[in-house]
């Protein structure tokens, strides 16, 4: 039988990791914190989404990852809201690449 509680605590345990990665880039110097922040943030929405679909399919209450997302990619980026403003205001929203 398919255990909800198991199948968060697996979501979780994945978002984490790739939380790990990110920072790792970071701190390496690879990336600012904006882009990082910006992947995590639509990695973990989609997999709140996941555990919302499956959760309903099961007729369970929806679960919230979304907020736990929401505090990991502020560990990237504490000012991720404003950066998130900026791409939402700049129309079209594009990826500027620098290069040294």
């Amino acid at each position: 039988m398919f255990d909800l509680d198991n199948f968060l605590l697996l979501l979780r345990s994945e978002l984490y990791l790739y939380t790990e990665s990110r920072k790792y880039e970071v701190a390496r110097g690879a990336e600012t914190p904006e882009l990082p922040a910006l992947l995590l943030q639509k990695y973990g929405y989609g997999l709140a989404d996941s555990a919302i679909i499956v959760a309903s399919l099961l007729e369970c209450p929806k679960p919230d990852l979304v907020s736990d997302v929401d505090q990991l990619v502020t560990s990237i980026d504490p000012d991720w809201r404003a950066h998130q403003q900026r791409r939402f205001d700049a129309r079209p929203a594009a990826l500027v690449l620098s290069y040294k």
